[in-house]
């Protein structure tokens, strides 16, 4: 843990060698995040089988009916959750890389956790409506018609929010300590 987080020799404003090991491997993770998840939308949303597999799973065995209409609309729901997740992840892909050249009061570091923080937001309350509507959509068909849906609301989610209230708090606070250190510079 000590390499991770080496500083650099005095003198050098770049940051120390462990975290630019650290936010290389977050970029990294970001993007092997976007391709996992891409991958999975494919692979699942190819074929009307799989999604009728795949629905079923996740309604634990619960009868689903994927005609060709609900697996486009599943797959659309599928495709806009994943376009949310790879902005995501590519918000916080250029935030690793600002931090990583040791930039750390530059403007965009602020802007980017706040757009994180707001992603993350909608990510995670959209994550409950995304789950809710493809049910409604994969379960519409079934006969006899279902009379009970669910609304499924987990720890991570709960997490997620706090997190990203987090995030766009932590954003405000960056940018109040740029005005105030301009403020500063300004008095001297």
């Amino acid at each position: 843990m000590t390499a991770i987080l080496s500083v650099a020799p005095a003198g050098d404003s770049r940051p120390g060698a462990g975290l630019r090991r650290l936010a290389l491997l977050a970029e990294a993770l970001t993007l092997l995040g976007v391709v996992i998840g891409t991958t999975f939308v494919a692979y699942v949303w190819s074929d009307p089988d799989r999604v009728r597999w795949h629905e079923s799973q996740v309604l634990y065995g619960l009868p689903v009916a994927i005609d060709d209409r609900a697996w486009l609309v599943t797959g659309a729901i599928a495709i806009t959750a994943l376009a949310l997740f790879a902005w995501a992840m590519w918000e916080a892909r250029a935030l690793f890389r600002t931090l990583s050249t040791g930039d750390f009061f530059s403007i965009e570091v602020p802007r980017r956790l706040t757009r994180l923080g707001y992603l993350a937001l909608v990510g995670s309350l959209g994550g409950i409506v995304q789950r809710a509507a493809t049910e409604i959509v994969s379960r519409i068909g079934v006969i006899p018609r279902p009379t009970q849906f669910h609304l499924t609301i987990t720890s991570a989610d709960y997490v997620s929010v706090i997190a990203a209230l987090l995030l766009i708090a932590f954003a405000k606070v960056m940018h109040e300590a740029r005005r105030l250190a301009a403020e500063n510079r300004g008095f001297v």
